[in-house]
Formats: C-alpha cells, sequence, structure tokens
C-alpha cells in the first residue's frame, strides 16, 4: 500500500518523471518489497537481468532487507542484504510512502521528489 500511494496525489511520484512500468525491459530500479521466498528467487534473478544497465536495486522494507520477522525457513531465504547487492536499502516496518521517496530521492539524485501532505 505504501508503493501504490507514490502514484497518488499526495506524492506525485510521476510529476518528477519517475513511474511505475509494468516489465522489467522498461525499468532503471527494482524494487523489492518483501522476502526473499525459495519460490520467487529466480523471478527475480530473471527480472534483474531483463532490465537494460544501468540499473539499481532497492530493498523497500525489514522484510525486503534482512528477512524481517520471517527470517530463514523452509520457504523463505530472508531478506536481500548479503545475498545481492543492494543500491539502497530503505528501512521500516513497513517504510513510509515519505521515506521511500526520500530513499529513491538520495539513489537517483532527483530533486523536487517530496510529499506535498
Amino acid at each position: 500500500m505504501e508503493v501504490a500511494a507514490l502514484d497518488g496525489a499526495a506524492y506525485a511520484l510521476s510529476a518528477t518523471g519517475l513511474r511505475f512500468v509494468t516489465t522489467p525491459r522498461l525499468a532503471d530500479v527494482l524494487l523489492v518489497t518483501g522476502p526473499l521466498t525459495r519460490a520467487m528467487a529466480p523471478v527475480l534473478e530473471t527480472a534483474w537481468h531483463a532490465m537494460p544497465d544501468p540499473r539499481a536495486l532497492v530493498a523497500v522494507g525489514a522484510c525486503a532487507i534482512d528477512g524481517g520477522p520471517f527470517g530463514e525457513n523452509y520457504a523463505v531465504l530472508g531478506g536481500l542484504e548479503g545475498r545481492a547487492p543492494l543500491d539502497a536499502s530503505i528501512p521500516g516496518c513497513p517504510p513510509s510512502p515519505a521515506s521511500i521517496v526520500a530513499g529513491l530521492a538520495g539513489l537517483l539524485g532527483v530533486s523536487g521528489l517530496s510529499s506535498s501532505a
């Protein structure tokens, strides 16, 4: 819900030139918002390799960073930290939309990313 809020009027992410796309072939940044499961690991790798260079990997939230309360078990590998080269980590459980915007702004060096709420 926090990531979806970025497309709304309060955060107007698209007004800054950033937008969500439907295919990794058009993406510059891959946002991971949950723990890395065994089933999704190959899907994440496929999406990553489909993205053009330069590209960035961002872990959004405690679950994506270190597995959060899920940790590691038979179905969950944990977070991306230590498993993939992260370009940015946005802490929180979940992080607020404003924190996500600030993390993306820092990563991309985009000015004018702020919440109007």
